[in-house]
């Protein structure tokens, strides 16, 4: 026999679990017999039970531990992606300062981190794109020119104020068709041309209505939107006034000039087959004489006007006793009146009047409304001047009691060359800038003209200063 043997059985003898180990033994190298030993298994069973329960309660504790750190884990994880979820909701509705501030450095702060520079770079380009905004709009709120654009579909997306006031609009006509907001056809035109040419397109249109306007109008295709339109209208109203009354300048000069030029061309070619004849040379020698000296005011008082609106005209202000200085003017022309048997009128009641003026302005002023005055009246009239104060101001007027002039005129009377009765007038002398340089000086000296007239009754000339 060799070896060893061992079982396990249940023994009805003792009723319980045993465990047997046979082994056998030697003597002198023979088998001398077997020695068998029986051990009950209750106390390994006991022991066995007990490992498992251990086993079983530590893996159950095990488990609840790790289910527990799971769940805090999970809770704080679930409650730092609900507080990024939030902040990124709020983020969404434009509140740009608002931070995640996550702690840590795993995945998770490291989304929070990137909302945070992804929140401050977007307020950063909204800022600047606000300040470009603001500045555009103050660039086209401020421009005096009108700025307007148009969709594909012919619909106004903006209108800058100019614009606005120029085709006299309201800020409700954003988004509407063009067709319903501008009435004008040859304005209508020039846009259908740009947008069928899809080229610039330049022309000058005129405006009627309340306040009738000239604009000029650019039209052209935007950049990186086909089919949108951008419409630039500058108002040269004033600037066509100008060219017109350059032109009609112009045209009153040279004829002004033509007529005194013309007769004494025509006296001095007389004059040489006159030589012979003294009394008729003396009379051609009056015709060049007279009309030297009407050159020679129309030059003077072109002069005169230019120095003014060119302000090389110094004005020295100070305090002008506007009684006592008309009262001096009026020795002037005291005979011219008394020849033609005009009274000349200065009531006292406002003496001391002080007003702020330059007494060359002055005498320039007053010497042209008085000359007119007494050149154009008719025999047997009066003439006034009268002075008095009007609030802050002197009011100075210069009345008569002639024919008047038609109410169609008075408008115009203060402009260089116009004449209510030209004939008339070049008989008298008169160049037709006496009433322009009464304008422009009383302006220079911070005041206002007018006039009033009633045809039949007489005009009143009136000018305002600042009181002294």
């Amino acid at each position: 026999m060799h070896g060893h043997g061992a079982s396990v059985r249940y023994t009805r003898t003792v009723q319980q679990r045993m465990m047997y180990v046979a082994i056998p033994f030697h003597r002198k190298g023979v088998v001398a017999g077997v020695v068998r030993a029986a051990v009950p298994l209750a106390q390994v069973d006991q022991a066995v039970a007990n490992l498992r329960m251990l086993l079983l309660s530590a893996s159950a504790l095990a488990l609840f531990i790790a289910g527990l750190v799971s769940t805090l884990a999970t809770r704080r994880i679930s409650q730092t992606l609900r507080q990024l979820a939030q902040t990124a909701g709020r983020m969404v509705e434009g509140k740009l300062a608002e931070r995640t501030r996550t702690p840590g450095h795993d995945e998770i702060a490291t989304l929070g981190k990137s909302l945070d520079h992804l929140a401050e770079n977007l307020s950063k380009t909204l800022a600047q794109l606000k300040a470009e905004r603001d500045l555009l709009g103050g660039i086209l709120g401020g421009m005096q020119e009108g700025v307007l654009v148009l969709d594909r579909e012919a619909h106004v997306i903006h209108a800058n104020p100019a614009l606005r006031a120029m085709l006299l609009l309201g800020i409700d006509c954003i988004g509407k068709p063009l067709l319903e907001v501008i009435r004008n056809a040859d304005l209508v035109e020039i846009l259908w041309r740009a947008r069928d040419s899809a080229s610039a397109e330049s022309g000058e249109v005129e405006l009627a209505g309340i306040k009738p306007r000239r604009l000029m109008v650019h039209v052209s295709t935007l950049q990186g939107e086909p089919g949108d339109l951008l419409v630039v209208l500058v108002d040269v109203t004033q600037l066509r006034q100008l060219e017109s009354i350059r032109k009609d300048f112009v045209a009153n000069a040279s004829h002004e000039l033509r007529t005194p030029v013309a007769s004494m061309r025509s006296a001095a070619e007389t004059l040489r087959g006159a030589m012979d004849d003294p009394e008729a040379a003396q009379g051609f020698l009056e015709i060049i004489e007279r009309n030297a000296g009407r050159l020679h005011q129309l030059v003077e008082d072109l002069l005169d006007l230019s120095r003014i609106e060119s302000r090389e005209f110094r004005l020295q202000l100070e305090n002008v006793d506007l009684c006592a200085f008309a009262e001096q003017m009026a020795k002037s022309y005291r005979r011219m009146a008394q020849e033609k048997q005009i009274q000349l009128e200065i009531p006292e009641e406002y003496r001391g009047i002080l007003a702020k003026a330059d007494r060359r302005a002055l005498e320039q002023v007053l010497g042209n409304l008085l000359d007119n005055a007494v050149k154009y009246c008719p025999s047997g009239t009066s003439v006034r001047i009268h002075a008095g104060p009007e609030g802050e101001r002197v009011r100075v007027t210069v009345s008569e009691t002639g024919a008047g002039i038609p109410p169609q005129h008075l408008p115009r009377l203060f402009e260089r060359f116009y004449r209510v009765d030209t004939s008339r007038s070049r008989e008298l002398g008169g160049t037709g800038l006496g009433l322009a340089i009464v304008k422009h000086l009383v302006e220079a000296m911070n005041g206002t003209v007018s006039v009033e007239s009633v045809p039949g009754k007489g005009s009143a000339f009136s000018f305002t200063l600042p009181k002294g």
